[in-house]
């Protein structure tokens, strides 16, 4: 049996590999899970020993991937990304075209140097709110929202995770390391080209919206009450002055005074203490608010009692003896020492104010109290209280913190020669430091399905190079190719790459195919970097399926596409952006 394995490795491994690659297509299971299934398969066969099982670990590109995902959150935590996509509904109110161009500069801009899966994710609301208020169909910006986010990531090494992991792939087989603006020229070439396909062909290639379609789901607003209390910063203002709550996820429903309310036109509406603005705020804006203590916010009959407060989300239950009541006459408050910051319902949105009003079953409150008072609420069986709840505010004191830090890991690694990976570990350690984000936030920035992903293709790559199987592929290829010329060999293998990441997951497909045209290259006398570049711009730039790329498949389910409205608008910008992203790897590195 071994001599059998042993005779026939690099068919084995490749069978392997083949049906790793059905799996993926298929979508049984997670690309993780079928990696490390693959993984699993190589070192139990004994085509991967420990040592290079372990080295997987050892790659540069994961870590460095998974601190980018880190620095990326710092700037969506302490606000950064948000104000910028705040900006654009901001200019949408003055121009459209305005606030298209301010779009696409943020888009671009961010995604050049900010993961762009993450840029997406910030930006998606923005964009369905903004199509709302051009008139727009969101599908026609929804997948000009990714096609411009990926091909903006392709301009820097750090833009995309699979540029990195290409980079560190590549590096690991003896290349010599790639800097974060080395494919910015190519880089630049793909999106202006793309960029063009898009405005020339967009407005007829992308779907309109179907008959029926449905406007996305408002965000889900709390109901509070923030008081001002004796010697806050805010009094002597007027709430329109009071920068926290002109976020855009803030709406102010009323200010009064006592029982007098102000209707906007009063003279007397600077703010004094004891007054009460009453808002509708998404969740991180509200605890915010509670954190600047500019306000006291929500409602509380009891001092809390000593010890750390934590915080739950308590959905009423339907048998509560509360409901019907005024929130402010509520038993909870009476028996526990907790504070209700916020009430927030499906339906009909709770009002006129938090305190007056009145409880219904289904209701869900933001709590907050120390440990015990949580238990003992939790415990009264009057709620079912959920105290693994978990939001965080936002950190906005600490925003050019944030951008300094990550603009000085560009610089350090750019223009000082640090290696990228040191740079990024220092620069998340600098935002732990500095308070940026919390640890909780870095552990779930660091996407562990994508991480495993990559760690696993790492050992079936290293797996495919010990048994052989890359060795074959390359000398089945070899008198394909060897007559080729330089730009055919660059254009064939740009082409390859995008296809499979069309069908499959772009790391699958960037770790296997980068240390296969590497080979390839020294076999045919071509310089391998050329190749290894056709490689990451050919497993980044994925336009014609929703499932080859990340922010495809987030705007996808987002803005109800069909398979079929990828492939109109998706397969030119594929042919197009290929044949001049080929030509300029061809013109910087071959002619």
């Amino acid at each position: 049996m071994q001599a059998f394995l042993s005779d026939h490795a690099a068919v084995i491994s490749l069978c392997i590999l083949a049906a790793m690659f059905a799996g993926f297509f298929m979508e049984r299971l997670p690309p993780a899970a079928i990696a490390m299934i693959g993984a699993a398969a190589f070192i139990l066969i004994g085509f991967l020993d420990e040592p290079g099982a372990l080295s997987a670990f050892s790659n540069s590109a994961p870590i460095t991937i998974g601190a980018m995902f880190i620095l990326a959150a710092a700037l969506k935590r302490t606000g950064v990304l948000d104000a910028l996509a705040a900006s654009v509904l901001q200019e949408a109110d003055r121009s459209t075209v305005g606030a298209l161009l301010l779009l696409g500069v943020t888009v671009s801009i961010g995604s050049a140097f900010v993961n762009n899966t993450a840029v997406v994710v910030i930006l998606l609301p923005i964009v369905m709110e903004l199509a709302g208020r051009l008139k727009i169909s969101e599908k026609k910006l929804l997948i000009p929202l990714s096609y411009v986010s990926i091909m903006a990531g392709t301009c820097t090494l750090i833009g995309t995770s699979t540029n990195l992991l290409v980079a560190g792939v590549a590096q690991d087989a003896g290349m010599e390391a790639f800097s974060i603006f080395e494919i910015t020229p190519v880089g630049l070439v793909t999106f202006g080209t793309g960029l063009a396909v898009l405005l020339g062909l967009g407005w007829v290639l992308l779907p309109r919206a179907a008959a029926g379609s449905t406007a996305p789901t408002a965000p889900v607003r709390y109901l509070t009450d923030a008081v001002v209390p004796e010697e806050s910063a805010v009094i002597g203002r007027l709430v329109t002055e009071v920068p926290e709550l002109s976020k855009k996820g803030i709406s102010v429903v009323s200010h009064s005074r006592g029982s007098r309310r102000f209707s906007g036109s009063d003279a007397d509406e600077l703010l004094k203490a004891g007054d009460r603005v009453t808002l509708r705020a998404d969740l991180t804006e509200l605890l915010t608010l509670v954190d600047s203590e500019l306000f006291r916010i929500g409602i509380s009959r009891r001092k809390t009692d000593a010890g750390p407060e934590e915080r739950a989300l308590a959905t009423v239950a339907a048998n509560d003896s509360n409901i019907g009541r005024r929130i402010a006459e509520i038993s909870y408050l009476s028996h526990h020492a907790v504070t209700v910051r916020g009430l927030t319902r499906y339906g009909n949105p709770p009002g006129p104010d938090l305190a007056n009003a009145r409880l219904k079953a289904g209701d869900r409150l933001i709590v907050d109290g120390n440990r015990s008072e949580l238990h003992e609420l939790a415990a009264s069986g009057a709620l079912v209280v959920d105290q693994t709840f978990k939001a965080e505010p936002f950190r906005r004191k600490r925003g050019p913190l944030a951008i300094a830090i990550l603009a000085a890991v560009i610089l350090s690694s750019a223009i000082l020669g640090i290696p990228l990976v040191m740079a990024s570990l220092i620069g998340v350690g600098a935002v732990l430091a500095f308070g940026c984000l919390s640890l909780s936030d870095a552990f779930e920035a660091m996407d562990a399905g994508v991480l495993a992903l990559i760690f696993a293709m790492l050992m079936v790559g290293q797996g495919l190079v010990a048994s052989g199987g890359v060795d074959m592929l390359v000398s089945s290829m070899t008198p394909l190719l060897v007559s080729a010329s330089p730009l055919w060999l660059v254009l064939m293998i740009y082409l390859l790459t995008s296809v499979l990441t069309e069908l499959v997951t772009n790391a699958a497909v960037a770790v296997i195919m980068t240390p296969l045209v590497i080979v390839l290259g020294t076999e045919l006398g071509i310089e391998p970097r050329a190749l290894v570049i056709a490689v990451m711009f050919g497993a980044s730039a994925s336009f014609a399926s929703p499932i080859g790329y990340q922010t495809n498949t987030i705007v996808h389910a987002a803005g109800n596409y069909r398979f079929s409205d990828f492939l109109k608008i998706g397969v030119p910008m594929n042919l197009i952006v290929g044949v001049t992203t080929s030509i300029a790897i061809y013109l910087f590195y071959l002619a």
